[in-house]
């Protein structure tokens, strides 16, 4: 048992050494005992409480300079188990201070993950929680690197607080997170940095540039027309080219309180009752269209590549990718704000282009936005549940130090040969970093890797055969 802890507490070493410091602070916020989550949630099963902590860590700006970034990580309150890691993005903030890290009412369902055997990570975005500056609404690029780099500063915090972590990494968001969510599973299987092992992102507006779009040019009514000026506002600040003053995009009776939002005098959702007001009194429907200047609606319309356009489809998280990991795309068809086609063309646009393994299901037709919001994360831990993997530590039977297969040369220059594997072996090669090489199944006898095009340094050997596990140290050099 020594030797285990041992050698794992060297790997994290290792691993926290090679990783970029990202990680600057971090607090314990709160404690969830296993009853109190199994009280607040009867209808799922916890495996354990929670322990949560507020965190800081450096990421970037939209102009690339370095910034701070708050999120929550929550961790199970039992510690000799070894966890996958699991990010959920939030949705749409009201306020600032309206995020994860401040325990606002959603953080509820990335620490219920965490009592389901999870190490949880949710960002608060950029401009959100300690972070300054604007929040770039539905902004996929930033979504994606705020949330890697706060998966990078999670690995750091789990070796320093001795909290055991597999290389396995689940990802999901509600809403606006499950845009983020997308945006993250793409931007890691473009650069193969980290293996995502399943996604399920959840109800999110996939589509900007197509369904969200024809949403609002359609003239429809619509519940929300603060996303509107969210997204406007958003893309303005990180584009800088949809307009030069306000008054060429939003009408007069519409304009002071627009204002009033962006320069944080009111919330979101004041902003949302202000303009409700203003379009049923002038308008006599809530029909968000009717807040934009005439003119500035008909050059959209008009130009395919007016900048608006452009930079909505820019920002669709959906297309021109083929996600390789399992996933899942979950939404309630009555949902009234973000409609159920974006799940529905992103799942047909990736299955045509190749995907395996990408499906969309409804969770229930007769929900509407808020409510499937109780019920699709249920659907998504229950579709993680197939492939996580949670390590005893205290058990030899699940993972051991040395594994009794002849591993050779090792430490090597070119090939690893691995030999006397049962039948149905599975077979990974890491970096400590967590990118994957090599993960083969169904393997026996004896298995052959190529490592001669890998950078020599120190890598993680797992070996999965007859319901147990072993981890050995390669070093290539």
């Amino acid at each position: 048992m020594k030797k285990i802890l041992t050698i794992s507490a060297f790997l994290f070493l290792v691993a926290n050494a090679l990783l970029a410091q990202t990680l600057l602070t971090s607090i314990q916020i709160g404690t969830k005992t296993k009853a109190q989550l199994q009280g607040e949630l009867p209808f799922v099963t916890f495996t354990s409480g929670a322990v949560m902590y507020k965190v800081t860590y450096e990421s970037k700006n939209i102009d690339g300079s370095t910034t701070t970034v708050s999120g929550l990580i929550s961790v199970p309150d039992n510690l000799n188990k070894r966890y996958p890691l699991l990010c959920y993005q939030h949705g749409t903030s009201g306020t600032d201070a309206d995020v994860p890290s401040n325990l606002n009412f959603e953080s509820r369902i990335a620490i219920a993950f965490s009592g389901m055997g999870y190490v949880v990570f949710a960002p608060d975005y950029l401009g959100l929680g300690d972070s300054q500056g604007p929040h770039p609404y539905v902004h996929a690029a930033s979504e994606a690197w705020v949330a890697i780099d706060m998966l990078k500063a999670t690995k750091e915090f789990a070796a320093q607080n001795d909290v055991a972590i597999n290389e396995q990494l689940f990802i999901t968001g509600y809403s606006q997170g499950g845009h983020a969510a997308m945006a993250m599973h793409r931007a890691l299987e473009e650069t193969n940095e980290f293996e995502v092992t399943a996604a399920a992102p959840m109800s999110g507006p996939y589509s900007i540039g197509e369904v969200m779009r024809e949403l609002i040019f359609s003239g429809e009514e619509y519940t929300k027309p603060g996303y509107l000026i969210n997204t406007i506002a958003s893309y303005q600040y990180v584009y800088q080219d949809l307009f030069t003053n306000f008054s060429e995009a939003f009408k007069a009776p519409y304009e002071p309180y627009i204002v009033q939002f962006l320069n944080e005098e009111i919330s979101l959702n004041d902003l949302d009752v202000q303009l409700t007001s203003l379009l049923n009194a002038n308008e006599g429907a809530v029909i968000p269209l009717k807040m934009l200047q005439d003119d500035f609606v008909a050059s959209i319309e008009n130009n395919p590549d007016h900048p608006a356009n452009l930079h909505l489809k820019e920002n669709n998280v959906y297309d021109g990718w083929t996600p390789t990991a399992p996933t899942r795309l979950y939404y309630c068809k009555a949902d009234e704000q973000v409609p159920f086609e974006n799940s529905s063309l992103a799942a047909t646009t990736m299955q045509t282009a190749g995907a395996a393994d990408v499906v969309a299901i409804d969770v229930n037709s007769s929900l509407d936005h808020v409510t499937c919001a109780f019920f699709a994360p249920v659907s998504a831990v229950s579709f993680f549940q197939n492939y996580q993997m949670v390590e005893d530590l205290t058990s030899t039977k699940t993972t051991h130090a040395h594994s009794p297969f002849d591993i050779s040369p090792n430490p090597t220059d070119g090939h690893l040969f691995i030999k006397n594997l049962p039948s149905e072996s599975r077979v990974k090669l890491s970096g400590l970093g967590g990118k994957v090489y090599f993960n083969i199944a169904n393997l026996q006898d004896d298995a052959k890797l190529d490592l001669s095009q890998l950078q020599n340094g120190i890598y993680l050997l797992q070996i999965v055969a007859k319901g147990q596990t072993w981890t050995e140290k390669v070093v290539k050099g």
